[in-house]
């Protein structure tokens, strides 16, 4: 895939209402991170950032976090309790010079590389793109370099995704999978997927 293209991966927020590290939680053999990694590797997106806490990336957890250390860029978060959009902040700095950047969360591993190529061919050099089950949007988000430039030049932290991407042209596919619109923030969240 050509380098035109990256994915964001956030996981820097705090996980309280899980009581675990999600990026860390396990799903068929493999930690959500090394899940999505994996994804996106395999669909040939060689630009990978992972923005993390910074107090999950200490000793304590280098045996979630080493089996992906040398696929992805890796930013901390060192002010997790600012919000998600700060984690975006902080990464999408080293998405510039890219004409796409996937916005992936990490609390939804159930991308694939089909639903990562179906994203692409439909891109929007405008505006976003985006998975849809039922009427819905869903995960992951795929951003022009339009919007990768205009939330780099915004100065706001607690400004949401979802507001920025109104001021931008959107369109989504049908992807036939509900999975696209799991968002995994508690334990009953996660015991529900198995």
């Amino acid at each position: 895939m050509e380098s035109k293209y990256g994915v964001l991966i956030l996981a820097g927020g705090k996980s309280e209402r899980m009581l675990f590290p999600k990026a860390y939680l396990m799903w068929k053999g493999k930690t959500f991170l090394k899940r999505i990694v994996d994804a996106y590797e395999e669909a040939g997106i060689g630009n990978k950032i992972l923005v993390l806490n910074k107090h999950f990336n200490t000793s304590e957890w280098a045996a979630y976090i080493d089996p992906v250390r040398n696929e992805v860029t890796l930013i901390e978060n060192p002010h997790p309790e600012k919000g998600r959009f700060y984690s975006l902040k902080r990464g999408i700095k080293n998405m510039r010079n890219l004409d796409f950047c996937f916005v992936q969360n990490v609390d939804n591993n159930f991308v694939d590389p089909e639903l990562i190529w179906n994203l692409l061919d439909q891109r929007n050099p405008n505006g976003f793109t985006s998975p849809v089950y039922n009427g819905r949007r869903g995960h992951p988000v795929l951003t022009s370099k339009k919007i990768i430039q205009y939330i780099d030049q915004l100065e706001e932290d607690d400004v949401n995704l979802r507001d920025v991407l109104s001021c931008f042209p959107g369109q989504g596919f049908e992807a036939g999978n509900e999975k696209i619109l799991i968002n995994i923030n508690t334990p009953a969240d996660y015991e529900k997927c198995f």
